[in-house]
């Protein structure tokens, strides 16, 4: 046997190993997605029967149906939308402009403060969450939904901050010296020339921030004491009940919240991904 036929079957077997982990770690994955999606079109008792199986023996939409009309599921969706999405439009509005200051404006400390961002991102959520709760209290804030916005889009900068000034110093400046040449302020060049190039960056931004606020429990558990100002994971919570879960429910309700997010990657894949490749280096 050769060399060269050696070297093909140590290429072939490594491309197969590759594979087979690739495999493994993708079902790993998404086992938990599949198993939500079967158990929530089984019916109650099927949930709650000795022997479980992967499939449903009788198929419904009947726990959607309950989940849905038969509890406060609809103000929880709502309440979670209008928090995840107010606070991602201000973390975009903030970071945009703060990151591209950092990217083109030279300043004392701009090296510091870059790094500062990082180290914020190094503590638990939950070290904050006494010292959080203390200034919300003080400011009147407590038991509203502004507490929740302010709180994530707070948590939400200094990620996106820093992977759009990677995102912005990737865009080359003469591009905003040729505007410049042409009479264009900074800040004309920066909204009509910086920004729509920016795009495939505020796609990632814009999908980092809505999931954070759609998904955020610790906060929300916190904050919120009256129910009808729950979000979506502490109003699945509250399917607990005393003695028992309520699987059937809770099952329906994470499959409902998952599609938004799952939508909303599939639409913005191409973009997130470019993205996250651009803001992962500089230019």
């Amino acid at each position: 046997m050769t060399k060269q036929t050696l070297d093909r079957y140590r290429l072939s077997f490594t491309l197969l190993a590759v594979y087979c982990v690739l495999v493994a770690a993708v079902t790993v994955i998404l086992f938990p997605i599949f198993w939500m999606a079967s158990s929530s079109l089984k019916p109650a008792p099927e949930l709650f029967a000795r022997n479980l199986t992967m499939l449903p023996v009788a198929w419904t939409l009947e726990n959607y149906r309950n989940v849905w009309e038969g509890t406060s599921f609809p103000i929880y969706f709502w309440n979670s939308f209008k928090v995840a999405a107010l606070s991602t439009l201000l973390t975009v509005l903030i970071s945009v402009y703060a990151a591209y200051a950092i990217a083109r404006i030279r300043f004392r400390g701009r090296g510091a403060y870059g790094i500062l961002l990082l180290v914020t991102q190094m503590f638990p959520h939950i070290l904050l969450v006494n010292p959080l709760f203390i200034i919300i209290q003080r400011v009147g804030l407590l038991n509203t939904h502004a507490a929740l916005i302010v709180a994530y889009t707070a948590f939400s900068l200094p990620f996106t901050i820093w992977m759009l000034r990677g995102f912005f110093e990737a865009i080359p400046q003469e591009l905003e010296e040729a505007a410049a040449i042409d009479g264009a302020s900074q800040i004309t060049t920066f909204h009509k020339v910086i920004l729509p190039l920016a795009g495939p960056g505020l796609a990632a931004v814009t999908m980092f921030g809505f999931i954070r606020g759609w998904n955020e429990f610790l906060f929300a558990l916190v904050f919120l004491q009256s129910r009808d100002l729950f979000t979506l994971p502490i109003g699945l919570a509250s399917f607990q009940e005393e003695y028992t879960f309520r699987w059937d429910l809770i099952m329906a309700g994470s499959g409902i919240i998952t599609l938004p997010i799952l939508f909303f990657f599939l639409l913005m894949q191409r973009f997130i991904v470019q993205g996250l490749l651009g803001g992962a280096v500089k230019g």
